[in-house]
């Protein structure tokens, strides 16, 4: 078993300022900067030592306590005299002030040799000690010699590379099993700001409030599994056993603003830090922990709609579907409306361009003043299919090969000159429900522009549109149509869910029947039926049938062995050319339970703060301080 941590570093664990985290387990460990100086801490005292470091694991040898002291000369000439007959022996501090003397067996020897060489040197009551490893290191100067456990301090500030990853903090070697472990130590916060953008990439979810909805979660999972290793010497592991640890590498200034800014925030329930359990994607809807790992049951891990209180509802009626051509021409003709001219090309192109058109599509290009069209395109002579080139190199394309009437079809191409010159805008963002009404969030700029509810309300569903009711959660990507001081069409696509926009709010897999009863420990499958589902849809137990009968199992351990992305799922038999296999139909991603990791980015971008994103996932939660053990 390995040594207990030092008083002094159990005070600071009990404090909540260091956290142990176990980076890897192997045979040899290195620290490979050449002229790294670290104070090294191990059973013989305090050492400085420099870089490159190698560290091996001495093969565990019987050990035997052969005398305790007053006198500490006592003690070493005891030692002198082991050492001297070939034993390697060690001084050992007791809790009562004495000097124990401990010899130590060869590797291989056994705990009977060893006493029997014992009492051959006078020794008549060798006390036998667990059978503990040490670690032998060594660093430029060569062999620093061996411990039970070494603690290696920078004595610079930089970050040290570890691995594959370079961490802040100290290092600690001790043994585990056959090997070595090698363990980081560092603050609390240090080490949250490698967890956050490991676990939610602040690339992938730009938004603050989901960063901070993560860092309390993994501050509070790390709170609450402090000690949970304890007696193999650290708190947490590094990967996705416990939550993601990937060091200074993936640092990121939004996810560190997201640590700093919740410094210390736990989510606690009935006074205690939650087992804030998160995934990547929820299909819509969180599960119930008792339904899918009872052991981890709890009041605050319920299944939950993946979607917050705001939600809007605009526009009026029912439209017929339109394609992307006649789409286009309807938002011209409800520009020309607001701007008070006819709905054509020519009066569209006259109002926003300011001078009267030409004949064909080069004259309403010539009406905008893009008359270079030739020289860009390095063509002498400027044809409709020109300027039809044109836009679409600059993605205005317009759509061709739909049954448009000509002058439809001039009204599209009249609007889309006019994006070009930049007398159209598309103002892309998302829906947000304010006080005094629904608001337009610009992507990138996070400019609000208020809606006049005047506006036709076109319903976006993949690449058809039509005019009517837009009714979805706050975040829903929509597109304000404007040009000449008037914005009269609002594009919506409404989401029912916050998560929606994530990669994996669905997936297809297939197995083979045969591998999927191998997997399964199975002779033979010949199908498999959902008996039981839980609060989200997500499958909690399964039937497994073969000639020999029906087997059911629990629907987790189910997804795990056959590699499922989530329990949220159906199944059916598909026959193949090379025999039958089993087509999943599923949404989300992970076991579906806590906090939604997308779904908190789609709260974020609908206006949530991190506080109600946290609330909205774990069920009766609050938010506090937590200092040493208690909030």
């Amino acid at each position: 078993m390995p040594p207990t941590p030092s008083a002094v570093e159990s005070a600071t664990l009990a404090q909540g300022q260091l956290i142990r985290v176990l980076l890897a387990t192997g045979a040899v460990v290195e620290l490979p900067e050449p002229g790294r100086r670290f104070l090294c801490q191990g059973d013989e005292g305090t050492v400085i030592v420099r870089g490159p470091l190698t560290a091996r694991p001495l093969a565990a040898a019987p050990a035997f306590q052969v005398g305790a002291f007053a006198s500490r000369g006592n003690a070493e000439a005891l030692v002198a005299r082991l050492q001297g007959a070939g034993l390697r022996a060690e001084l050992r501090p007791t809790a009562g002030g004495l000097d124990a003397v401990v010899a130590f067996g060869s590797a291989g020897e056994d705990a009977a040799a060893l006493e029997a060489r014992l009492r051959g040197l006078g020794l008549e009551r060798p006390l036998p000690l667990p059978n503990a490893g040490r670690v032998e290191l060594a660093g430029e100067e060569g062999p620093v010699g061996s411990a039970r456990r070494y603690r290696l301090h920078p004595l610079d500030p930089l970050p040290v590379s570890a691995g594959a990853v370079r961490v802040r903090g100290d290092l600690v070697l001790q043994p585990e099993g056959d090997g070595l472990a090698l363990i980081n130590v560092l603050p609390l916060e240090d080490y949250l700001r490698g967890v956050v953008p490991a676990e939610m990439g602040p690339r992938a979810f730009p938004a603050l409030e989901a960063l901070k909805a993560q860092a309390v979660a993994a501050r509070t999972y790390a709170v609450a599994h402090l000690k949970e290793y304890d007696a193999a010497g650290y708190d947490i592991c590094a990967t996705t056993a416990c939550q993601v640890y990937q060091g200074v590498g993936v640092e990121h200034p939004l996810s560190d603003q997201a640590v700093a800014a919740t410094a210390g925030l736990v989510a606690t329930f009935e006074g205690r830090p939650i087992d804030a359990m998160y995934h990547s994607t929820c299909g819509g809807h969180t599960e119930d922990a008792a339904a899918l790992l009872p052991e981890r049951a709890a009041p605050y891990l319920r299944g939950v709609p993946c979607r917050g209180e705001q939600r809007f509802t605009l526009g009026s009626g029912v439209g017929k579907w339109l394609d992307e051509g006649e789409r286009l021409a309807l938002v011209a003709e409800r520009l020309a409306a607001a701007l008070g001219v006819a709905p054509t090309a020519a009066a569209l192109a006259s109002k926003l361009g300011a001078r009267t058109p030409g004949a064909g599509v080069a004259g309403l290009a010539a009406a905008f003043g893009i008359g270079s069209v030739g020289e860009l395109l390095h063509r002498p002579t400027v044809s409709e299919a020109d300027v039809l080139d044109l836009l679409g190199t600059f993605e205005l394309g317009v759509p061709t090969g739909c049954a448009m009437a000509p002058e439809r079809f001039a009204l599209v191409v009249t609007l889309r000159l006019a994006q070009l010159a930049g007398l159209v805008e598309e103002r892309k963002g998302r829906l947000v429900a304010g006080p005094a009404g629904v608001v337009l969030v610009r992507d990138g700029t996070g400019e609000r522009s208020p809606l006049a509810g005047t506006e036709t309300v076109l319903v976006r569903q993949g690449n058809r549109s039509r005019e009517g009711v837009a009714s979805g959660v706050a975040g829903s990507p929509a597109t304000l149509w404007c040009g000449g001081g008037a914005c009269p069409v609002l594009e919506v696509a409404p989401l029912d869910s916050a998560d929606k926009r994530s990669a994996w709010n669905f997936w297809v897999r297939e197995i083979p029947l045969q591998e999927a009863a191998s997997r399964l420990g199975v002779d033979t499958l010949t199908g498999v039926v959902v008996t039981e589902r839980g609060r989200s849809g997500r499958a909690t137990r399964v039937e497994l049938q073969g000639p020999a009968g029906r087997r059911a199992m629990a629907a987790f351990p189910f997804r795990l062995r056959l590699g499922l992305p989530d329990t949220l799922f159906a199944v059916m038999v598909v026959e193949r050319p090379g025999g039958g296999v089993l087509r999943f139909y599923g949404r989300g991603w992970g076991h579906g339970i806590g906090l939604c990791q997308n779904g908190a980015y789609g709260l974020a971008l609908g206006g949530s703060s991190f506080e109600e994103i946290l609330a909205t996932y774990y069920t009766g939660v609050r938010v506090e301080r937590w200092a040493g053990g208690r909030p």
